[in-house]
């Protein structure tokens, strides 16, 4: 992408419109999204129901712990799964929404039957869309985008959206392009499985109200989790993405380098780059979810 600092596809929940947001974190080097507006949580009747029908969950019934002991963390390792994405990322509306499409079969693939084991959930296949900037439109599954973010998940349909012009605009190192959007995308499916075990909405039932520090905090146990999941998935399908040699070297560049640290509102709301780099590497070598669990985490690891 051109220019200035953009997030990595990290992102804040803005609740009220059914939407979680990436937001930039980077220092200046292309990468991917970046929300100005830390969202406060709405009541839970905010959350739209998913269409499909979910088996009971076997969680506690206390909703407030449902983030720390989620039978996600008890699953087992991210399967590793014979998926294709095309070998060249075209930077066109079509190119991107078909690369897209492409990795998140692979991220249901991979995830849908570890869900069911670990939950009892069904997790469904999110959709895809891509917009023009909030300023311009939006568009129709995506709705209207959140100010200034290049990439957000919208819980209301189960979308993950992108600014495709933001990828399009990229800069002349196509390694780079192709693994900065593998990240993006990985990291709003994260947010897409926080959705369907119920992470998601159970951090609006425990965010009513509170104070500023609480409710960043709690924001970036979020985020760092969405990053974590995705790594994980990232990590037991690397031969698949390509994510071996040089490559990997640029992606693990690249999530040591996305953090608070980097945004330009200075809002600790996603993690710093220590610790950004700190779930997203143990996962990517773990390939499991339990490394993941951001929300027993001491409060110095989610900083």
């Amino acid at each position: 992408m051109a220019g200035a600092a953009k997030g990595a596809g990290l992102a804040a929940v803005a609740v009220l419109a059914a939407v979680v947001a990436g937001v930039a974190t980077h220092p200046a080097v292309p990468a991917v999204a970046e929300p100005v507006v830390v969202a406060t949580p709405a009541p839970a009747s905010s959350a739209t129901p998913k269409a499909a029908p979910r088996p009971a969950p076997r969680v506690s019934t206390d909703p407030t712990l449902v983030p720390i002991r989620n039978g996600l963390y008890t699953a087992g390792r991210v399967p590793t799964v014979n998926c294709k994405v095309p070998s060249k990322l075209t930077l066109t509306r079509a190119g991107l929404l078909t690369y897209a499409r492409a990795m998140v079969a692979c991220m249901q693939q991979s995830w849908e039957p570890l869900v069911l084991r670990g939950t009892g959930y069904l997790l469904t296949t999110p959709r895809v869309d891509a917009y023009v900037d909030a300023k311009t439109s939006g568009s129709r599954l995506c709705g209207n985008p959140p100010k200034d973010t290049n990439a957000f998940y919208r819980s209301s349909g189960s979308v993950i959206c992108f600014e495709w012009r933001e990828f399009a605009d990229a800069e002349d190192d196509p390694v780079w392009n192709q693994i900065d959007f593998q990240e993006m995308l990985a990291h709003e499916y994260g947010h897409h499985l926080q959705d369907t075990v119920d992470i998601l909405r159970t951090y609006v039932f425990a965010h009513p109200g509170g104070s500023t520090a609480v409710l960043l905090e709690d924001e970036r146990r979020l985020e760092l989790q969405a990053s974590c999941l995705g790594a994980a998935f990232l990590g037991a399908n690397k031969r698949a993405l390509r994510l071996t040699g040089r490559r990997l070297e640029v992606w693990e560049d690249m999530v040591r380098h996305t953090g608070d640290e980097y945004a330009p509102d200075k809002i600790r709301d996603h993690g710093s780059r220590k610790n950004h780099g700190y779930w997203s590497l143990r996962a990517f070598g773990s390939r499991n979810p339990s490394s993941c669990n951001t929300f027993a985490a001491p409060a110095q690891r989610v900083s």
